[in-house]
């Protein structure tokens, strides 16, 4: 499995990159519900190692986030809050995760999936099905 192998690289000494703690944060978030504390773990051990986490990371976290259901909606706004305070740029897929996560918070979180649509559109980034769907 993708974690088997990320601990096999440390075990060996090796430093896992940005693209490595990637691929193993979006591996937890296609394993669903169970896995989106572990990477979120993940996501947080990158940054201790002072691993600047780009586009790909932050939407794999988010996205991990969203399969994980309300309770973790919060937790995706501020990580999509943290990358672009960090200077990171969101893409579509990354609006989509989050406008997917607050879909999953319920009723409460209409008016920001609604403002992070509208902020996508404003970036200049038309949304496609998936993101209209989100926020439908």
């Amino acid at each position: 499995t993708a974690l088997g192998l990320l601990a096999e690289l440390k075990g060996r000494g090796m430093e896992p990159s940005v693209k490595t703690y990637s691929a193993a944060i979006s591996a937890c978030e296609k394993g669903g519900d169970k896995y989106t504390d572990t990477a979120l773990g993940l996501l947080a051990e990158l940054k201790a190692r002072v691993i600047e986490p780009n586009v790909i990371t932050y939407s794999a976290a988010i996205s991990a986030c969203e399969k994980g259901g309300g309770k973790y909606t919060d937790t995706a706004l501020g990580l999509l809050a943290e990358m672009k305070k960090r200077g990171v740029a969101p893409n579509e897929i990354t609006y989509s995760a989050a406008i997917s996560a607050c879909e999953k918070g319920g009723g409460e979180y209409t008016d920001t999936a609604l403002a992070l649509l509208a902020e996508l559109k404003k970036r200049g980034t038309e949304p496609d099905v998936i993101t209209y769907s989100a926020a439908i």
